[in-house]
This record gives structure tokens, C-alpha cells and sequence, in this order.
């Protein structure tokens, strides 16, 4: 296979068009053109062709983890997911290895700021915030581990929601269960939801 073409992109003029036997091959960068030692008229091997094309899969799988990444945090999952629809198994498993061992993707940060987010910023209850994180590919064990001594901040966040709902007290048990089927849906478990009614209780009307 001889390379018969090499013409700048005119979007982006770092990269290349490569032309193999008059048909187009492949798109490279400037700098990688020079590394491959590529010009108009050489000569490949299929050896060499399929050691360039690897590698500037894997290039290109590369930078479209990190744009995805740079848009918002990720989790493996995630990533996996979004380079499956493009890519093939064992590219996307080498740039997979790659973030993590850089910690570019970092299950156990996500699963910190997630929970940090959620309760400080859309009052979800512990119940809402695993079943998010497991959409996402977290661990529930290790979920449920990052939980772990939230219970204070879990309370606190269920009174504050009830405090921008209740101005007068709750009138009777019809109300008080309106209220407390509030907070289960947005996740919080019955415990912390008791707890966090418990002041109006004495309010109520039998």
C-alpha cells in the first residue's frame, strides 16, 4: 500500500488527511505525522499500518474520554459506557486503565463529592443518593461505606425542607403523613424522616 496523498484539514490545520492508493486512510496530527515518519509516495506494510492505526484509535479514544471528562466528573461506568458506543473492548479497556491510574476516573472522589453535592445542594435522602450512585456504576457497599456518619447532616437537611413547608404547624395526621411522604420520596428513610417530624408532633390535632 503506498501513501499517494498528505493534504492539510482546512478546520483544523494541525491535522492531516492521509491517502492511501488514492482513497482516504486516516486523519493524523501534525506532530504524529512526523513521529510515523510519513510522506507522499513511501511504502507501508500492513504491519505498520496496523500499528499506526492502533495507536491513533487509542489517541482518539483518548480524547474523547477526556472531553466527556471535562464536561463533568465521571464515574468507570460512565466512561465505559461512552467509549463503547465508538470504540472497541480492548481500546476502551487501555484508556480506561490509563485514567485510573492517573485518577482522571476516581469511583471512591466521585462517590465522596456526589454525596457532599447532593446533600448541600438538592436535599436527597441517603436512599435517593444510593440508588443514584448505583446508576452510575458505585459500588452500593462502598456507597453505603462513604455514608457512613452522615446520619447528622441527613437530619438536618430533612428539618430544613420541612421548615420552607410548614409555617403553622401541622394540623393533623392527614397533613403530617402528607409531609412525611415528602421526604421518602426524596429519598430519606423512614427513621430519619420520623425524626425529623418529631417536633410537630405535638402540634397535631388527634
Amino acid at each position: 500500500m503506498k501513501i499517494t496523498a498528505i493534504t492539510q484539514q482546512k478546520k483544523r490545520q494541525n491535522r492531516y488527511n492521509v491517502f492511501i492508493d488514492n482513497e482516504f486512510a486516516f486523519g493524523i496530527d501534525g506532530v504524529d505525522l512526523l513521529y510515523y515518519k510519513l510522506k507522499e509516495g513511501i511504502e507501508l506494510t500492513q504491519e505498520r499500518y496496523d500499528l499506526i492505526m492502533d495507536e491513533l484509535v487509542f489517541v482518539k479514544a483518548r480524547e474523547t474520554a477526556m472531553r466527556y471528562i471535562d464536561f463533568k466528573r465521571r464515574t468507570e461506568k460512565e466512561v465505559r459506557q461512552k467509549l463503547g458506543e465508538e470504540f472497541g473492548e480492548a481500546t476502551t479497556e487501555r484508556v480506561i486503565e490509563l485514567l485510573k491510574r492517573y485518577r482522571v476516573i476516581d469511583d471512591e472522589e466521585y462517590a465522596r463529592l456526589y454525596i457532599t453535592d447532593c446533600l448541600k445542594l438538592k436535599g436527597w435522602g441517603a436512599r435517593r443518593i444510593l440508588t443514584e450512585l448505583a446508576a452510575r456504576g458505585i459500588d452500593r457497599d462502598a456507597a453505603e461505606k462513604y455514608l457512613e456518619g452522615s446520619g447528622d447532616a441527613m437530619r438536618e437537611k430533612a428539618e430544613k425542607l420541612l421548615e420552607k413547608r410548614i409555617k403553622n404547624g401541622i394540623a393533623d395526621r392527614k397533613e403530617y403523613k402528607k409531609h412525611m411522604d415528602f421526604l421518602l420520596r426524596r429519598g430519606f428513610d423512614f427513621e430519619t424522616t420520623k425524626n425529623a417530624l418529631n417536633k410537630y408532633k405535638n402540634d397535631m390535632e388527634e
